[in-house]
């Protein structure tokens, strides 16, 4: 496996170590900035996870987040540089340091305000979910606790407006954790290509976190990606075998139906229990070993393991 050659499209990682003290450098968690360097990661998105049960005032939490992850980034600008642009990330690439994009996973951030994400994008996020499990200004998320999918409501007329604006501004719209209907509402408007940041296969593992065949079409369609989730319940019913093979289920029923430039990797790491055998970043080379002997081509895995991503990025940014 080539060095530098993994990008994560989400991970809870920072908000994790804003609550309990540990090193971003080296830690017990399931990322640490060591832990990329064994698994070969080219850029790591951390999202800032809110949430709301316990957050009064979304966006001040957001912005505490923020600053917390900009002062640990700077620690180490030698390992891990921040970045907004698929050029950035190359840039680091030829110099042999990782990236590190800024992400929101809860659409509540913004409290409804056009002028709140923009503060958002000034501060360098670059993606956003429209929910998590909650419903909010923007948009509802299925019923993840019942497992039932919501086919009914969509986004709210603030809901559409965001994505809109989030177009104009250069940010990804993530459709990870957002209802049945507020999933083809985003794609019935889809000016550029979306994200599902970290779902899986619905058909292979009926999760309503995970895509259906046809959003997966869609997807396609829309030249978007969908990254591979690792959580256990996202994966298999049998959650106490190695993982790893039913990962690679997920990724060959995608690629059946719509194509290896549809596939991306969206870990949730240290947003869920540890996987067996997908236990943490320094797994990535087993993963990739287990696809290559599935009979994928190193230019298939480079699609999926970071080219898809920089191309969706690429396409997203302001020119």
């Amino acid at each position: 496996m080539k060095p530098y050659s993994v990008i994560d499209m989400h991970c809870d990682t920072m908000t994790n170590l804003y609550r309990n003290g540990k090193s971003l450098l080296d830690n017990d968690m399931h990322i640490s900035l060591r832990k990329m360097q064994e698994g070969n990661y080219l850029m790591q998105c951390f999202a800032m996870f809110l949430y709301l049960k316990d957050t009064e005032h979304p966006f001040e939490t957001c912005k505490a987040y923020i600053d917390f992850y900009d002062k640990e980034i700077a620690k180490y600008p030698e390992i891990i540089r921040p970045v907004t642009t698929a050029e950035e990330i190359l840039n680091n690439r030829e110099k042999g340091i990782m990236s590190s994009l800024l992400t929101i996973e809860e659409g509540a951030a913004i409290e409804g305000s056009i002028e709140k994400l923009h503060y958002f994008y000034e501060r360098g996020v670059r993606m956003m979910t429209l929910t998590w499990n909650f419903e909010n200004e923007l948009a509802y998320p299925n019923y993840v606790y019942e497992n039932k999918p919501d086919t009914v409501r969509g986004l709210t007329e603030k809901g559409f407006e965001v994505i809109e604006e989030m177009w104009k501004l250069g940010m990804i719209v993530d459709i990870a954790h957002l209802n049945d209907a507020g999933i083809y509402d985003v794609f019935s408007v889809a000016k550029k290509p979306i994200v599902a940041s970290h779902s899986n296969a619905r058909s292979v593992c009926g999760h309503v976190r995970n895509l259906t065949d046809d959003m997966i079409l869609k997807l396609k369609e829309n030249g978007g990606i969908m990254g591979i989730n690792y959580c256990p319940d996202f994966i298999s019913s049998n959650t106490d075998t190695d993982q790893i093979a039913d990962i690679v289920r997920h990724i060959n029923h995608i690629v059946s139906l719509a194509g290896v430039e549809t596939v991306a990797l969206g870990s949730d790491f240290d947003g869920i229990p540890t996987p067996k055998g997908m236990s943490d970043a320094t797994k990535l080379p087993i993963l990739y070993e287990a696809l290559r002997n599935e009979g994928y081509s190193e230019e298939d895995l480079d699609k999926m393991f970071y080219q898809n991503f920089l191309r969706v990025l690429k396409s997203n940014q302001r020119h």
